[in-house]
C-alpha cells in the first residue's frame, strides 16, 4: 500500500492551481473565543500556531503581536482578559505550511478508515494495485484552501459522513485507473483517477450533518434527492470545483441498466469519472445493506454476488467486471454466479420485474410486478411472501406479503455455485488478453 508523507504529497505530480482567494481567506479567522480554543485543541500540542494579526482588546489595544506563536502562557493570559470581558474576539491565525501540512494529515486519518488493518472493503485491493499514488491525490485536492476549511469543519464535528467520503473517492480513483490502464487509455489517466477523487469527496456533500444520513444514502436515495443537492452544494462550498465534477456528483446513483452485458465499447474520457464513482457508491450501498439474503454468506461474498447480478443485468460497464474478477480472484465464483443470475433477469420484457428468489441460492424467479400478461408468466403454484422483505439487491425497495406468479425464466438459472465453470471463458468474454488488467 502506498504510505502517505509529507514528502510524497509535496512531490505528488497532481498537483493544482490555486485558485485566487482574498487576503483574509489566507488564515483562521474566529470571532468566538472558544472556537479558536477548540481549533487548537484541534490543530495539537505539537503545532505552532502563528497569529496572522494582532490580537487587540475591546478599546483597540495590542494585546499581542503579530507573527508570534501560540503558547499555554499566552492563551492563560487570554483566558483572563475574555473572562474580564476585555477581549475583542477578533483573532486570526496564519495558515503556515506546518498547520496546513497537520491539518491535512488528521483530515486524512478519518477518510482513511477504511484502510484501516483487518477491515474487509474493495479500497484496499485497489490501492494495493494502484501505481498512481491515489492517497496522494486526495491528499493534494485537500491542500487546497477552498478545499480544506470543508472538511475540518467535518473532521471537527466528527461527521460519520467524513469516512464515507473518503472510502468513496478512493475506490472511485482506484476503479478509474484500472479501467484507463486495461483499455490502454493511459494518457488522460492522471486526470481521471483526479477527476473521479474530487467528485468523490463532494459526491454526498448534502448530507453533512444529518442524523439520517445512511438512511437517505441507502433506504431513501430518490426522496432525499441528495445526489443533486450535493452538486449544488459543492459549488455553494467551493466555488472553483468544475462543471464537470458536479455533473458526476448529480448522478453518482446507478438503479438503471445503461450498457449490454455482452458489450465492449470502450468509454470515452468523461464518462470513466461518473462510472467509476457510481460503481464505487454502489459498492458502499450493498456493504451498508442491512438486508442479508443467506447468512452463510459473508459480507465480501453479498457483496460480490450482488456485484455480479449488476454486471449481469448491464447496470455498469463490462470492462468494470473483468477489473472486479481480476483484483479478487478468490471471490470469482460468487461474482460469475452472480452475473449469470443477473443475465437471467436481465432477460425479462418487463424490467425489473423479474427478480431471483429466494437469493442467493436461486431456484424460482418471481413476478414482483404481477405482469400476467406476459409469455412468462407462470401462475401455477405461486410463490408466497409471509413478510415484507427487502428487495433483493434495491436497497430502499420492498416485496410486500403476497402471492407472487412465477417466471419460466427460471429453467435457465445456473444451479449451484461452480468453482471453475466457465471460469475463463467468462474472465475474458468481450475482451482479449492484450486489454485485460494485469
Amino acid at each position: 500500500m502506498h504510505d502517505m508523507s509529507d514528502e510524497q504529497a509535496a512531490l505528488e505530480e497532481e498537483h493544482l492551481a490555486e485558485p485566487e482567494l482574498p487576503a483574509e481567506a489566507a488564515g483562521f479567522r474566529f470571532t468566538s473565543y472558544r472556537d479558536f480554543l477548540k481549533f487548537t485543541e484541534y490543530a495539537g500540542e505539537g503545532v505552532q500556531l502563528e497569529f496572522a494579526e494582532p490580537v487587540h482588546d475591546s478599546a483597540g489595544a495590542v494585546l499581542i503581536q503579530r507573527g508570534l506563536h501560540v503558547r499555554p502562557n499566552l492563551l492563560k493570559n487570554l483566558w483572563q482578559f475574555f473572562n474580564a470581558g476585555n477581549l475583542n474576539e477578533n483573532i486570526v491565525i496564519a495558515d503556515t505550511k506546518q498547520l496546513h501540512t497537520a491539518i491535512r494529515e488528521r483530515i486524512c486519518r478519518s477518510l482513511f478508515r477504511c484502510l484501516q488493518p483487518g477491515r474487509f472493503h474493495v479500497a484496499q485491493a485497489l490501492t494495493d494495485a494502484s501505481q498512481v499514488n491515489i492517497r496522494g491525490v486526495l491528499s493534494n485536492l485537500l491542500q487546497r484552501h477552498d478545499v480544506m476549511p470543508v472538511f475540518m469543519k467535518l473532521d471537527q464535528a466528527e461527521d460519520p459522513l467524513l469516512p464515507h467520503l473518503g472510502e468513496v473517492a478512493l475506490v472511485a480513483g482506484g476503479f478509474a485507473e484500472q479501467y484507463c490502464r486495461a483499455s490502454g487509455n493511459e494518457k488522460l489517466m492522471r486526470e481521471t483517477v483526479r477527476t473521479a477523487i474530487y467528485a468523490g469527496l463532494l459526491h454526498d456533500i448534502a448530507l453533512a450533518d444529518d442524523d439520517d444520513f445512511l438512511l437517505n444514502d441507502i433506504e431513501k436515495i430518490r426522496e432525499s434527492n441528495h445526489a443533486a443537492k450535493s452538486a449544488e452544494q459543492a459549488k455553494k462550498l467551493i466555488a472553483a470545483v468544475p462543471e464537470p465534477v458536479m455533473a458526476i456528483i448529480a448522478e453518482h446513483h446507478r438503479d438503471t441498466n445503461v450498457f449490454d452485458p455482452d458489450g465492449d465499447s470502450l468509454l470515452p474520457p468523461e464518462r470513466i469519472a461518473a462510472e467509476s464513482l457510481a460503481l464505487s457508491e454502489y459498492i458502499f450501498v450493498q456493504l451498508r445493506s442491512q438486508y442479508r439474503k443467506d447468512e452463510s454468506m459473508n459480507s465480501a461474498e453479498l457483496l460480490f454476488y450482488e456485484l455480479g447480478r449488476a454486471f449481469g443485468q448491464g447496470k455498469f460497464h463490462p470492462q468494470f467486471k473483468m477489473i472486479t474478477s481480476r483484483l479478487w480472484e478468490n471471490l470469482f465464483a460468487t461474482l460469475y454466479y452472480g452475473y449469470e443470475i443477473g443475465q437471467v433477469e436481465n432477460r425479462c420484457p418487463h424490467k425489473p420485474s423479474a427478480i431471483a428468489y429466494p437469493t442467493p441460492r436461486c431456484t424460482q424467479i418471481m413476478c414482483h410486478d404481477h405482469v400476467t400478461k406476459c409469455a412468462n408468466y407462470d401462475d401455477h403454484l405461486p410463490l408466497e411472501i409471509l413478510q415484507a422483505t427487502r428487495f433483493p439487491g434495491r436497497p430502499g425497495t420492498m416485496i410486500a406479503p403476497g402471492k407472487y406468479g412465477k417466471c419460466r425464466l427460471a429453467t435457465e438459472l445456473p444451479k449451484e455455485i461452480s468453482q471453475t465453470k466457465g471460469a475463463q471463458a467468462w474472465l475474458t468474454k468481450g475482451g482479449n488478453e492484450q486489454r485485460s488488467p494485469s
